[in-house]
């Protein structure tokens, strides 16, 4: 991540604040908008703090889309702007954006946040005011159980470890599992112990890691000395990459390694280098499907950006397009886009295709694409079956 890059996404994001802001102030008191007024989506989510990377990730997506989608002329003649606030990855941040948002009536839905854990504080704000919080990164089981606002394209942890799991067992008989001191971590952690249980699978060596933590070599011995022959990795990829790094250098560098699909990216790449080879990932998106729609995203990805689009920046895209599409196929206010959301079919998706929403206002049955890391590059998997 460059200092360039962190400058433009700041100033790009900033520059759309406030030229939302002025619309919001130019509006009037009854919240209704005149056919011109730009469609105004928000955004909560990380630019600053320990996840910043993510949040840098969303905007690349969702500039795309907005680039796009005003191109054609934007939805229904009107251009499409988003409101990103920084929450810096924290819960209070987050409650007082969604309060901020609710409020703005020209605010139509908002995206975010990123954690499930700092969204699930803000949900009830977002449910008791009538406005839909798509959560495109949030996969915790509970997430969308607030109410009929809240909803999330996300695959939920309950697919995500069981999927992994089941790499894992492929490649070694006894695991040692690595994941995130946090919600997220240790919920993604008890579903594959519980899947774990279920295969009648033996995982000898487990533990929870700070994210903002270093040194893994104490915990990786422990691993090593417990007889792990497969190492499981629930961690972001600032995490794993530190992990894989060290593995090598305590007796693990001929151990197979799965990480969750969060590890999907191209910085995962630049910061572990060569000790990335091999890594095994379960993913629902991948850039070299040959899916036309994909190929078609990628390559718009690459020419506006100069690199592939990870995961982050693609549920972005996605979910920015969808809102957009709930908007056009509804009255536009924010019950007719939770409706539009709700009762939709062939919502439009480069993850998924087109797809419609459970009662749960969630993905049902998530296709995944094993890939491992093969001279730097990601490829799919030579040793996991896909479409799993």
């Amino acid at each position: 991540m460059t200092h360039r890059k962190t400058r433009r996404i700041l100033t790009a994001a900033a520059a759309v604040t406030v030229a939302a802001l002025g619309l919001a102030g130019c509006s009037s008191t009854s919240g209704e908008s005149s056919s011109s007024d730009p469609i105004r989506f928000g955004v909560s989510g990380p630019l600053t703090g320990d996840q910043a990377q993510y949040g840098e990730d969303w905007q690349e997506g969702f500039e795309l889309a907005i680039e796009q989608i005003n191109a054609d002329g934007g939805v229904n003649g009107r251009q499409v702007e988003i409101d990103f606030q920084d929450s810096q990855g924290e819960a209070a941040q987050a409650t007082t954006i969604a309060q901020k948002f609710v409020a703005d009536e020209s605010i139509l839905a908002v995206l975010g946040d990123f954690s499930s854990a700092t969204s699930m504080v803000a949900s009830p704000i977002y449910q008791d005011g009538g406005l839909v919080q798509l959560g495109i990164t949030n996969s915790h089981p509970d997430f969308t159980d607030t109410g009929d606002y809240i909803f999330s394209p996300s695959v939920t942890q309950e697919n995500d470890a069981r999927t992994l799991e089941n790499g894992a067992r492929e490649l070694g008989d006894k695991q040692a599992v690595f994941y995130l001191n946090t919600d997220w971590g240790s919920t993604a952690f008890e579903i594959y112990q519980d899947e774990a249980d279920t295969n009648g699978d033996d995982i000898v060596f487990s533990t929870a890691v700070d994210e903002t933590s270093t040194d893994f070599r104490t915990q990786l011995i422990q691993a090593r000395d417990a007889g792990a022959d497969v190492i499981t990795l629930i961690t972001y990829y600032q995490t794993s990459s530190l992990i894989v790094q060290q593995a090598k250098t305590t007796g693990l560098e001929d151990t197979p390694v799965v990480a969750v699909g969060s590890n999907y990216s191209s910085e995962f790449l630049d910061l572990a280098g060569d000790d990335a080879e091999g890594v095994q990932i379960p993913t629902t998106f991948f850039s070299g499907s040959s899916n036309e729609d994909v190929v078609a995203y990628v390559e718009a990805f690459n020419e506006k950006f100069g690199h592939d689009p990870n995961l982050f920046s693609t549920v972005a895209y996605d979910g920015l397009k969808q809102l957009a599409w709930a908007v056009e196929n509804s009255d536009g206010t924010r019950e007719g886009i939770r409706d539009a959301l709700a009762d939709g079919t062939d919502i439009p998706s480069v993850v998924y295709g087109g797809f419609s929403y459970n009662d749960e206002r969630r993905i049902d049955d998530p296709t995944y694409t094993w890939i491992e890391v093969s001279d730097g590059a990601f490829i799919e998997s030579t040793l996991l079956g896909n479409n799993s």
